[in-house]
């Protein structure tokens, strides 16, 4: 067999490889557009999880990405509030100082019922910082359906404004602080 056959397979295989897809809740790079805006006022960018985007800045490079982990982490925080267990698009971009409180509400809940409605999230500011992104928001939840009983850590139907943090842990970004800040937005 000469080495340029058995050569051929190899490097096919290596495409197959990489032509796999991932589940579908699991963060990939491919998403919206940096300028991720509804078409339509009353369509959400991922209705599957009741998630708006609105004002989505426009970072490049690495911050792209952490932009993304934020993304995916607003995405699966929504998500684990609709289904009452902890997404893995929750549990993959954020670290466990941030999960936990997710983890320990659930239980203290119980599944009694579950979130339904959308919720916008409004970029006020994305400031690159180093091996951190830092992020304000205003998270509109005015239209987020809370099912009675249900803990504040999951969700309430209010307008307040965030402060995130996304750090870079050796080479992935993850969600390493979600701060309620005082006032209104």
């Amino acid at each position: 067999m000469s080495p340029r056959r058995t050569a051929v397979p190899s490097a096919l295989l290596l495409l197959l490889l990489a032509g796999c897809s991932t589940p579908d809740d699991e963060p990939t790079a491919d998403g919206p557009s940096s300028s991720a805006t509804s078409d339509a006022a009353d369509e959400a960018d991922y209705p599957d999880e009741g998630v708006d985007l609105v004002g989505t800045p426009e970072l490049e490079g690495v911050y792209a990405r952490a932009l993304r982990t934020y993304v995916d982490f607003e995405r699966g925080r929504r998500l684990t509030a609709r289904e009452g267990r902890v997404s893995r698009l929750l549990s993959f971009n954020a670290t466990a100082r941030v999960v936990d409180p997710y983890r320990e509400a659930l239980r203290a809940y119980d599944g009694r019922g579950t979130y339904a409605g959308d919720v916008t999230v409004e970029f006020v500011r994305a400031e690159p910082h180093g091996d951190r992104l830092l992020i304000d928001v205003c998270i509109d939840a005015t239209q987020l359906q809370v099912p009675d009983g249900a803990p504040t850590q999951l969700g309430e139907a209010t307008r307040a404004p965030e402060h995130v943090e996304v750090t870079n842990i050796v080479g992935s970004w993850r969600v390493t602080g979600v701060d309620p800040v005082d006032g209104s937005c």
